[in-house]
């Protein structure tokens, strides 16, 4: 990757929140497959669906947790029951909210699922920068609902949208500085409190490029 790579970024919706006391939006959803989501799938749809543009891009998906509370309760029915919900088992997997949004939307493109530790949020979105080139936009979800419940998604793209930001990628090593959250990182950054963002261990940074 060169040491300089300047991208845009467009479509960005937040949703953060008490698990207990959160309003998603999923009224673009039948009510039969929403009543399927989990709580993680509820916000990452949420969120996808507003930044999805509407065409063929590949999807990038990071949770650090991911389906965490459907895997409980999978341990406590074959503890108990000594057998596994066919459907539990099949929506438990780290990928699955990816795989069901584009079986909704008809995309056919390639989508990756990952998790890194407390780097989850930097990964994912350096993976999504990777697979970026003039041909192929990149729709970017991270989501988790382990404590809070805290989800974003972006559309990652080499030419410029239409209220786009424009950034430059730095593969440089930087000193982080600031919260153990890069969620509330990137979103400092995205709202202009923060002249950039990096990642935790300092791999990589972006800062905002001239228009």
């Amino acid at each position: 990757m060169n040491p300089k790579k300047e991208f845009y970024i467009s479509n960005i919706n937040f949703v953060k929140g008490k698990k207990d006391n959160i309003n998603i939006d999923l009224s673009f959803m039948p009510a039969i497959q929403r009543r399927k989501l989990s709580l993680v799938d509820k916000a990452a749809m949420s969120v996808m669906y507003r930044a999805y543009p509407g065409y063929q891009t590949e999807i990038v998906f990071a949770s650090r947790y991911g389906e965490l509370d459907r895997l409980d309760k999978i341990i406590s029915q074959y503890q108990e029951d000594n057998e596994v919900s066919p459907f539990a088992f099949s929506t438990s997997v780290h990928n699955s909210v990816a795989g069901q949004f584009s079986l909704l939307n008809g995309i056919k493109k390639s989508y990756n699922a990952l998790a890194s530790d407390e780097n989850t949020f930097s990964t994912g979105f350096l993976d999504s920068i990777v697979r970026l080139n003039e041909d192929n936009d990149v729709l970017y979800c991270y989501a988790d609902a382990y404590d809070d419940v805290a989800a974003s998604a972006m559309l990652l793209s080499k030419k410029p949208k239409e209220g786009s930001i424009k950034v430059e990628f730095l593969q440089e090593q930087t000193v982080f500085a600031g919260t153990d959250d890069e969620f509330e990182e990137f979103q400092n950054f995205i709202a202009g409190e923060k002249s950039y963002f990096s990642s935790i261990d300092g791999l990589f940074s972006v800062r905002k490029g001239e228009k």
